[in-house]
């Protein structure tokens, strides 16, 4: 705070008290202001939703999970959507992708569904990255014997093969901006993959042009792409539906077809209807 000073109001060059006390409350709503800003902000980094609806018997618990240099408000507009429907109670978990590895994001996000919804069937929306925190996260559930039940899962985007452009960004400037996980996707993906589980009921929405070439043409690498991840890569063995979305990496989690589509395989298990499914076997 700045400090009052008035030369000359007194023979001690200090402000009378009255004129202190009207200074103080003349800054008070400004300090309000700020101390509202703040808390907003670290709710949204932290992944606590107050906005979000309680979890309760009627409704679905479903916990979205952001992508690499996202925190827990770049889903804000996925979470609007599922908010809407009565039957979901919607949580945004954040963790801090620049610096956390997979396996730390992973134990952050099982304190989380602790805390937020310890006897409820959670379900998950992953975006990017966060599909691996989610994958992981499932792993540790299951090695620690925890008595959390896991429902269904949406991948968006998922890297579920890792990433050959975080391959190719493997450099210390690319870690230094992108953080530890871009190698942990590129060429620590072997050493990552064991350490997730496949999840039981899941769908995936990947990004592509859906024309064989992708957003990427000329890179090398055959078959259709979002600009960052090859369609082959999102694929899982095991998945209830798949879709291809027309659209770039970085669009898709605010894309309102793939808001649809996630509401409706949360709702049903599958992205359309069951004669429409695209099972990956």
């Amino acid at each position: 705070m700045m400090k009052a000073s008035r030369v000359g109001a007194g023979s001690s060059g200090e402000v009378p008290m009255a004129e202190q006390r009207n200074s103080r409350l003349s800054q008070l709503p400004v300090m309000l202001a700020l101390m509202l800003v703040c808390s907003t902000n670290v709710a949204g980094v932290a992944g606590d939703d107050p906005a979000g609806k309680p979890p309760t018997a009627a409704r679905k618990v479903v916990v979205l999970v952001h992508g690499l240099k996202q925190d827990a408000r770049d889903l804000q507009k996925l979470n609007d959507f599922l908010g809407r429907d009565t039957t979901l109670s919607v949580l945004r978990f954040g963790y801090k992708s620049r610096k956390d590895l997979v396996e730390d994001a992973a134990a952050g996000l099982v304190s989380f569904v602790q805390r937020k919804a310890p006897k409820s069937e959670v379900h998950f929306v992953g975006f990017s990255l966060g599909n691996l925190v989610i994958r992981q996260y499932q792993q540790k559930v299951r090695k620690q014997g925890l008595q959390l039940k896991i429902g269904r899962v949406v991948m968006i985007a998922p890297p579920n093969h890792g990433s050959r452009k975080a391959v190719d960004l493997n450099g210390p400037g690319a870690l230094y901006f992108l953080g530890p996980a871009t190698r942990q996707i590129g060429i620590g993906f072997p050493q990552l993959e064991p350490e997730l589980d496949i999840p039981s009921d899941f769908g995936i929405i990947a990004g592509g042009k859906g024309d064989g070439r992708g957003f990427k043409r000329g890179n090398g690498l055959p078959g259709d792409d979002d600009g960052w991840l090859r369609v082959e890569t999102t694929k899982l063995i095991g998945a209830a539906d798949f879709r291809l979305v027309k659209a770039r990496h970085e669009k898709l989690d605010d894309h309102p077809l793939v808001h649809k589509l996630t509401r409706k395989f949360l709702q049903a298990g599958f992205f359309e209807s069951k004669a429409t499914r695209q099972r990956i076997r």
